[in-house]
């Protein structure tokens, strides 16, 4: 599968900002950063956590960082980003500007999913399939974890719940807030699994 006008191509640290950009700004529907980032919204906080994120990403050798370039208008559209490695261990620091038990909570749930072992729609599937190939050729199992707003765009391009692991938003939410399960769900590619 290719996208036409569109190229796959290796991320710098030119993009660090722009990826940054972009987390920080889908992260902010998603309920439980309200309770993880201390003072919310806090953009400097999110910031840093965000390219410290990237920049992690991209000086690991483990990790495969790839973007999709439009040839017309030359900018990025998308960005993919997948790793060997297993999920960080929990005698990580916590970052700053986070809270830490809510941190250590959203850990916590992310290890126990790992314990066992449109246009833009589009394109997040190519990167998907390109993902799943490169797991196929390497005949290693694709494995994600989904946060809430994500889950069925990955259903819907073959992969499956394994497990998962609720969070209760309601231990830091005020009362009749109308906070509750924040679900995270391990998944995997049906494509590999078998």
């Amino acid at each position: 599968m290719s996208v036409p006008n569109h190229r796959v191509v290796p991320m710098t640290v030119d993009d660090v900002p722009i990826i940054s950009s972009f987390l920080q700004d889908s992260k902010l529907q998603l309920a439980i950063n309200r309770f993880v980032i201390k003072d919310w919204p806090n953009p400097p906080a999110q910031e840093a956590l965000y390219t410290k994120a990237v920049e992690g990403a991209l000086s690991n050798p483990q990790a495969t960082s790839l973007k999709v370039v439009d040839d017309i208008s030359k900018q990025p559209v998308a960005y993919l980003f997948y790793t060997k490695q297993k999920v960080p261990s929990v005698d990580r620091e916590v970052p700053a500007g986070v809270v830490p038990e809510v941190f250590w909570a959203v850990t916590r749930a992310t290890q126990e999913l790992h314990s066992d072992f449109q246009n833009e729609e589009f394109i997040g599937t190519w990167l998907l399939e390109m993902a799943q190939k490169h797991a196929a050729d390497e005949k290693l199992l694709l494995r994600i974890t989904a946060e809430p707003n994500h889950h069925d765009f990955f259903v819907n391009r073959g992969f499956r719940d394994i497990k998962h692991v609720d969070v209760d938003l309601t231990r830091w939410a005020a009362p009749l807030s109308g906070y509750g399960t924040f679900r995270l769900s391990s998944m995997v590619s049906e494509s590999v699994a078998d």
